[in-house]
């Protein structure tokens, strides 16, 4: 994959621009910072809510992991492309278009990490959905030990194992941007149809199956939803738990925040495809860029706003906590005592 055969791609100075604008870094930097201190605030939050530590939220977390890294990758990506000297990543652009091996091995780093972490967020995203479809269907925590493992199995293992054939193959390192931001990912210098390959199999593929796999779950749990409530009148009786229906949101969090990215993607390929289309989409793809620097790093901020801030029983408990806090030891008893019962 990685010989001497370079990419049109590669060669195309209007497409692939030798500088980003400062403010699609700053917007990389902006919501990857967001999305770290959401993520640490979910930790935070995760570790001191009693009421926090069920099944359902603790697959949130475990997204939040996978988005940290996403987040720490993207950010480590912007900093590198900000402290870069001009001139040698000029250079750099014009050897690697002769010879496809030469390249950054912080930049293969950081695009193992978010391409691991990316592949992670999608399987556990699925998973969440298929865990809350299986709760509210057996109206019981649904959470067997094998469940579990398997649950882990798959979300890091799956994700692992691309990442590693992606990484012995030379596929990942600089990709000039090509539907990606200021961040590395697959290699620009490889022949299109392998960039392509690479981009469908180590993410948007996964992607745009999540995509599905997601409305799916969602339209199931919305259908099951509304034929409870028809049955039940009285929701005391329904048994449907609104950290349930709250987390399914997810859906719509993946799908608003990526699907620029995605459609990045499928401009890419009609580039492959027809070499008519090369500098079509130049002004339209910078727009997108922009807002897929915002989006492709901010789901761990998203969560913590679904964990932190929607999440009621959280919410609560949390503030009194927080609340606690500024009082003294006598006067913050009776309120711990409080918030210890509520749990219980």
């Amino acid at each position: 994959m990685s010989g001497n055969n370079s990419s049109r791609w590669s060669n195309e100075t209007d497409l692939i621009p030798v500088s980003l604008p400062g403010s699609v870094l700053i917007c990389t930097i902006v919501s990857s910072s967001l999305s770290i201190f959401g993520a640490v605030l979910i930790f935070v939050t995760y570790c001191i809510v009693t009421v926090a530590k069920n099944q359902t939220r603790r697959l949130l977390v475990y997204l939040t992991i996978a988005d940290l890294l996403t987040a720490v990758g993207n950010l480590m990506g912007a900093v590198r492309y900000t402290l870069r000297d001009e001139s040698e990543y000029i250079n750099k652009r014009d050897q690697m278009a002769v010879n496809c091996t030469n390249t950054d091995q912080i930049c293969v780093i950081q695009s193992s990490i978010t391409t691991f972490s990316s592949l992670a967020s999608f399987f556990w995203t699925n998973i969440i959905m298929v865990h809350i479809l299986m709760t509210l269907i057996s109206q019981r925590e649904w959470s067997r030990f094998f469940i579990k493992v398997l649950y882990h199995l798959v979300s890091w293992g799956v994700p692992l194992v691309i990442t590693f054939l992606a990484a012995s193959m030379q596929a990942l390192g600089e990709d000039f941007s090509i539907s990606s931001g200021p961040w590395c990912w697959i290699k620009g210098c490889l022949k299109p149809g392998e960039v392509i390959f690479w981009m469908t199999f180590t993410g948007k593929g996964w992607e745009i199956l999540t995509y599905f796999l997601t409305m799916t779950f969602y339209i199931l749990m919305k259908f099951y939803m509304i034929k409870k409530k028809m049955r039940f009148k009285d929701r005391s009786q329904n048994h449907l738990r609104e950290e349930d229906e709250l987390y399914i949101m997810i859906f719509f969090v993946i799908v608003i925040l990526r699907v620029v990215g995605t459609a990045r993607y499928f401009m890419a390929v009609t580039k492959a495809i027809d070499d008519n289309l090369l500098h079509s989409f130049g002004q339209t793809d910078m727009v997108l860029l922009h807002i897929q620097s915002v989006g492709d790093s901010a789901q761990a901020f998203c969560n913590c706003i679904l964990f932190c801030v929607r999440d009621t029983d959280v919410r609560r408990e949390l503030w009194k906590r927080i609340c606690a806090c500024r009082l003294s030891p006598d006067e913050r008893r009776p309120l711990v005592t409080e918030v210890n019962s509520e749990v219980n």
